[in-house]
């Protein structure tokens, strides 16, 4: 099977998988190598569940999305070999995923993007402040994943026509993105910033000069969040979701936002749905007129259901700061999804 893997990762970037997922993808089935020891007999399915059940290194359970990340692999595996080595049996036939309770991913409210735009600025270094203030920018109005922000290279940024062109995604799929006025601004700053300092065609670079990687990113958008104090786990992810829910919640219909996202599937989408809570309520609230006052109690105690419902903010996700520097990043470095 050690054999087959290089040829399975091979196979998997000419798929054009992400890259990321091909690498997660090999690390999985290394492991899976190295819990068989030196087993050189086929696969079973009892294998496979054992490997799959495993605990983690300190003798806890591992998370359901982890087994099905790494039943993702193994069968992903399988099929190659199905289809290029000749194999006959599939010993992940039957193994089930697991369903795991949907949960709400984190966002960030329109203040809270703003002072992250602000904290940004504020704790990092001046070689790298336009950097950061640019990646936070695409992954935020653009709501690119961050393979696809670091995978960027400098030509493909069109200022004069603010497009963000040839963005490869998921399964190999190519889009022209759209820019807004703040992440023109900030992409106008760090190209300059960056001028010709290194031959490296990426966009976003690291100190050395070289491509920025994906877990430096990860790294920084967590300094931040610790410089933020904010409790909610933000990752480069989150700003991709804030995106979604901020754009929906200004109005965006759900087929455009699932356009701008580039999901396959509207229903990927519409889970952003329930976040933007001020839709539901205003439906709520419209029913209001078809229950007949006059039997809706008015004592302390049972107040009139409107009552009860609270109106739709008056706010809006591009309400202005009062600070003069949010008040800058708001709208030449910040956050508007115009």
């Amino acid at each position: 099977m050690r054999e087959s893997l290089d040829a399975f990762a091979r196979d998997l970037l000419s798929d054009h998988l992400a890259p990321r997922t091909a690498s997660t993808y090999g690390a999985i089935l290394k492991s899976l190598c190295a819990f068989r020891g030196g087993d050189t007999e086929p696969l079973t399915p009892d294998q496979i569940e054992a490997f799959l059940a495993r605990s983690r290194r300190d003798g806890s359970r591992r998370a359901a999305s982890a087994r099905n990340l790494d039943l993702a692999a193994v069968r992903s595996f399988m099929a190659f070999a199905r289809r290029r080595l000749g194999w006959v049996t599939d010993p992940t036939e039957g193994i089930p995923f697991v369903r795991e309770a949907p949960r709400d991913p984190a966002v960030l409210t329109a203040a809270e993007l703003g002072k992250f735009f602000e904290v940004t600025a504020q704790c990092s270094r001046a070689p790298v402040r336009a950097r950061n203030l640019a990646l936070v920018a695409v992954l935020s109005q653009v709501g690119l994943r961050v393979h696809e922000a670091v995978g960027l290279d400098l030509q493909q940024v069109d200022l004069e026509g603010a497009t963000l062109v040839a963005v490869r995604g998921k399964g190999g799929t190519v889009h022209d993105l759209p820019l807004n006025r703040p992440a023109v601004t900030l992409l106008r700053a760090w190209t300059v910033e960056r001028g010709e300092r290194s031959e490296e065609t990426a966009l976003f670079l690291s100190a050395r000069g070289t491509r920025l990687s994906i877990r430096a990113v990860e790294s920084m958008i967590a300094r931040i969040r610790k410089e933020m104090g904010s409790a909610k786990h933000i990752t480069p992810h989150t700003m991709r979701h804030t995106a979604a829910t901020l754009t929906l919640s200004l109005g965006t219909d759900l087929s455009t936002v699932a356009e701008l996202l580039r999901h396959s599937d509207i229903n990927t989408t519409r889970r952003y749905l329930h976040l933007v809570d001020t839709r539901r309520r205003e439906a709520v609230r419209r029913l209001e007129g078809t229950v007949p006052i006059s039997l809706l109690p008015t004592s302390p105690i049972n107040r009139p259901l409107s009552e009860y419902i609270p109106k739709p903010s008056t706010l809006t996700p591009l309400e202005r700061p009062t600070s003069p520097l949010r008040s800058t990043l708001d709208d030449e470095h910040g956050l508007v999804a115009a």
